[in-house]
C-alpha cells in the first residue's frame, strides 16, 4: 500500500510538532536535572543549619553520610562495570534525584490543597516551619533512595544494539542420505 507525501503544509506541521517536542523533552530533562542538582547541593546546608560544625550533626545525620558515601560509591563502581561513563552515570544521578524532588513536592503540594480545602492551613505552615526527626527522615531517605535506584543495570551497548535476526541455513543433503530416502 502507497502512502501519499504530505503537502507542505502537512511537512510544515509535522516538523513543528517535532520540534516542540524535542523542547519539552529537553525541558523536562534540564528541569529535573536541575533540581536534583539543587536537591544534593542543599544536603550540607540541611545537615549544616546551625553552623556549629561536627556538633550540629544529630545521629540521624552521622548515620545518613556514610550510607550516601556508600551508595555513591557503589554507583560509581557499577558505572565503571557497565561502562557508562562518568557524565551518563551523574546525569543519571541527578535525573534520578529530581524526579525524588518533584514527588516531594506533588506531596507537599497536594497535602496543602487538602489543607486549603478543610480551613487548616495555618497548622500545616507551622508543621513545615518545625525541625521535626520525621520529615529529615523522609528527606534523607529519598535521598538514599534515589542514589540507590540511580545505578545502571545494564551496559549501553546491550539496551542500543538491535539483536541479530539469525540467518537461514539451508540444510545440506549427502548422497547416502539421498538413497536413504528413496
Amino acid at each position: 500500500m502507497q502512502t501519499r507525501e504530505l503537502s507542505l503544509v502537512g511537512k510544515l506541521d509535522n516538523g513543528l510538532t517535532k520540534g516542540l517536542c524535542l523542547l519539552l523533552s529537553w525541558l523536562k530533562t534540564a528541569s529535573l536535572w536541575w533540581l536534583g542538582l539543587l536537591t544534593l547541593a542543599s544536603l550540607p546546608l540541611l545537615i549544616f543549619e546551625y553552623g556549629e560544625g561536627l556538633a550540629d550533626i544529630s545521629p540521624m545525620e552521622w548515620g545518613f553520610m556514610p550510607l550516601l558515601a556508600l551508595l555513591l560509591w557503589r554507583h560509581v563502581r557499577y558505572c565503571r562495570h557497565f561502562t557508562t561513563g562518568i557524565w551518563r552515570g551523574l546525569n543519571r544521578l541527578l535525573i534520578c534525584q529530581g524526579i525524588m524532588s518533584a514527588l516531594g513536592l506533588l506531596l507537599v503540594g497536594l497535602l496543602t490543597a487538602v489543607m486549603v480545602q478543610t480551613d487548616h492551613l495555618q497548622e500545616l505552615l507551622s508543621y513545615l516551619k518545625q525541625d521535626d526527626p520525621i520529615s529529615k527522615f523522609v528527606s534523607f531517605g529519598s535521598v538514599l533512595l534515589a542514589a540507590y535506584l540511580a545505578a545502571p543495570t545494564a551496559g549501553i551497548t546491550t539496551l542500543s544494539m538491535p539483536k541479530a535476526t539469525p540467518i537461514r541455513v539451508e540444510p545440506t543433503v549427502t548422497p547416502a542420505a539421498k538413497e536413504a530416502s528413496l
